[in-house]
């Protein structure tokens, strides 16, 4: 081994640490704009009524699991590309790639906007009052029309950021995020000639933004990233068929494991509706502090399937005895991860009561937020370490293990512990219990995931996991 490589694999920690940093900012502006984006159809429609309010709500959660899902068949693009930016004739690799992502993307949505548009004319035979199910129907029906531009934006997306030009998606979002208001509220309070359409208008406004950023996502992508033509429908080329198989392989799996993460939040929630409005909104406290706190390590996480899928495609040799620089990056994600959970484990743990307090007036919900938080902080640390190593593991392209793990972790053992917890002890401890549960259930899947880690990297790296 020469000096110069010597030297080189010695200083690939730092220029490792510097390269998921710089991806990790954009990335977490562009998830804290599309929560934005969430939070202003909230508070716009509860300026209508409360019924439209409702009805906004009722939409959200059914389109955003089915829009998670489909993010998560999208990502499995980063690694892809990642890799063949490292490779031998990378372009025509990555535009290939580029063209089935968005092939994969809009046959997706198009599959997942049929599936919204069904569960939508469904609502009012499930949804007593007529106006919120009249309001929560057309919003959905709105919302399903943009899903397969939705794919496309996607597949653009995280082509971009598996590039290391995720600031370019970070501006379009921001711009997004701005230009979502005025659109909503012509359209919600009838501005001009436009028919006041209440909480109809914000699935329309939020269609027409999804739109609009995709076009001027294509457009940038063209302009700074794409050498030939994007081809739509190229999918008919035998080896762009051949990648949405391969990207399909990797992205289901994804897709199924952020939505049983999903679902069991959404499953926890109705099952605590039996304890009273004041434990729910005490749980929603730090269910929300949760959520917000999340998206730092899960936008790290991000930026580390894009780092070690570089490393792998370069497929780079170690010094002997050495980690590989894939392995070595994995493990410095899940440090860093690691350090993230603790530094906001102990903020929450910290300012519990004063957080509490910013969500609700009413002191039995404050006493109760700030009991769950501390749940919450422990919640921190097998949540950050797992989400780390998943985002190594989709750059292995080793998913359905993932997939696997994640139903038995969040599933039988989180929301199992979490319900004998909650209701069968002699003395029931409720929403501590599921969060409990929560925190096992995390802690079994960080535990797993960094044994199976281990096993991939070593196997990837020609070294034996025994």
């Amino acid at each position: 081994m020469s000096t110069a490589h010597s030297t080189s694999y010695h200083q690939q920690p730092a220029s490792d640490l510097k390269a998921i940093l710089k991806l990790t900012g954009p990335i977490l502006l562009t998830q804290l704009a599309q929560v934005g984006m969430g939070t202003i159809d909230t508070v716009m429609s509860g300026y209508v009524s409360t019924r439209d309010l409702a009805a906004v709500a009722i939409g959200s959660a059914v389109w955003t699991p089915i829009w998670l899902f489909l993010a998560g068949v999208l990502v499995a693009l980063s690694p892809a590309v990642a890799k063949a930016r490292s490779g031998p004739s990378a372009s025509s690799a990555i535009q290939s790639l580029l063209a089935s992502g968005i092939s994969l993307g809009l046959l997706t949505g198009v599959i997942l906007g049929g599936i919204t548009a069904a569960i939508a004319v469904a609502l009012p035979y499930w949804i007593d009052d007529a106006h919120t199910a009249t309001t929560a129907k057309y919003y959905l029906l709105a919302i399903a029309t943009a899903m397969p531009i939705s794919g496309i934006f996607l597949a653009l997306r995280f082509h971009a950021e598996a590039v290391d030009q995720a600031h370019h998606v970070t501006r379009i979002m921001l711009i997004g995020l701005i230009l979502n208001i005025p659109v909503n509220a012509a359209l919600i309070y009838g501005w001009g000639p436009l028919p006041e359409l209440g909480g109809i208008g914000c699935g329309i406004g939020s269609a027409i933004v999804v739109c609009f950023m995709t076009w001027a996502l294509q457009w940038d992508c063209r302009r700074y990233r794409a050498e030939q033509s994007i081809r739509l429908l190229s999918f008919y080329r035998s080896t762009v068929t051949d990648h949405v198989k391969s990207l399909s392989r990797v992205g289901l799996p994804i897709g199924v494991a952020i939505f049983f993460e999903v679902s069991l939040f959404t499953v926890i929630a109705l099952f605590l509706t039996d304890l009273g409005p004041v434990i729910v909104a005490g749980h929603q406290v730090a269910l929300n502090v949760s959520s917000v706190t999340f998206m730092l390590p899960l936008s790290l996480g991000m930026a580390l399937t894009v780092r070690v899928g570089h490393h792998l495609g370069q497929q780079n040799n170690a010094p002997e005895g050495a980690l590989s620089p894939a392995r070595q990056c994995a493990w410095l994600g899940v440090k860093l991860n690691l350090l993230l959970a603790l530094f906001n484990a102990a903020v929450i743990l910290s300012g519990a009561g004063i957080i509490a307090n910013l969500y609700s007036p009413d002191p039995a919900v404050v006493s109760i937020g700030a009991a769950l938080l501390i749940y919450a902080a422990i919640f921190q640390i097998p949540d950050a370490i797992q989400i780390a190593a998943a985002g190594a593991l989709r750059a292995y392209e080793d998913t359905f293990v993932v997939m696997l793990i994640t139903f038995l972790s969040y599933w039988i053992i989180g929301f199992g512990t979490g319900w004998y917890l909650a209701y069968g002890l002699a003395e029931p401890m409720g929403a501590a219990g599921f969060w409990i549960g929560l925190i096992a259930g995390l802690s079994c899947a960080a535990v797993c995931l960094l044994l199976r880690l281990r096993v991939v990297s070593r196997r990837s790296q020609g070294v034996s996991s025994e």
